[in-house]
């Protein structure tokens, strides 16, 4: 994602579905965590937070996070 998104720019992910763990799908089951495993090291969390409107079959399963690109020094 560093290389497709430029210093300073915005990824915005709807982190769907946060269930338990099962070895079965899709969907595959998610974490926010996983997330910022990949993505700290270039990428500055600045937003993490449940969406006012989901559709019914995703109440409670999603999450907003927005992170922003570090820029270069």
């Amino acid at each position: 994602m560093a290389k497709l998104v430029k210093p300073g720019g915005y990824l915005i992910a709807v982190v769907y579905p946060l269930l338990p763990y099962t070895e079965t799908g899709p969907p595959y089951w998610i974490l926010p965590e996983h997330y910022e495993e990949l993505l700290s090291p270039n990428f500055e969390k600045i937003l993490d937070k449940i969406p006012a409107v989901s559709s019914p079959s995703h109440e409670g399963k999603e999450r907003i996070v927005v992170w922003k690109r570090y820029r270069k020094n």
